[in-house]
């Protein structure tokens, strides 16, 4: 029986992919966690991320949910080097797509590592004039 020789370039492919995917799994998780214990420091106490609570929800685009429902967006969460697909993510999910909210921390090469240079939140126009709308009566 003839055994199947891998080349040893073909190992190399192998580990950097699957340390690559390791990496942004890590990356995404940590940066998931961050998130949640923001929002319970501002008071939604029941924020969790989706991965611990619902497979369905985080197959849904889904990741942070508040157990509590005083939250009232979807949240995905993106660490990235470029702008997130927002319009293509929010057609996979099935969440209405006024409450589906986007956090993205913006990442950069630098010599030894990639690190976040900034933060920001992408959400449908209606729902931030929704948010906006009390402050024009003052």
């Amino acid at each position: 029986m003839a055994k199947k020789i891998k080349k040893v370039s073909e190992d190399n492919e192998t580990s950097k992919k699957k340390h690559k995917s390791n990496y942004s799994k890590n990356k995404g998780n940590k940066y998931e966690q961050q998130i949640a214990k923001e929002l319970r420091e501002l008071g939604f106490s029941g924020v969790k991320t989706s991965r611990s609570e619902s497979k369905e929800l985080d197959n849904n685009k889904v990741d942070i949910i508040d157990t509590n429902k005083k939250l009232p967006f979807n949240i995905q969460l993106k660490k990235t080097l470029v702008c997130p697909q927002y319009f293509k993510i929010r057609s996979e999910s099935t969440v209405n797509p006024e409450s589906f909210i986007m956090f993205w921390a913006k990442q950069e090469k630098k010599q030894t590592n990639i690190c976040t240079v900034g933060e920001c939140v992408i959400m449908d126009k209606k729902t931030f004039y929704e948010l906006i709308k009390p402050y024009a009566n003052e």
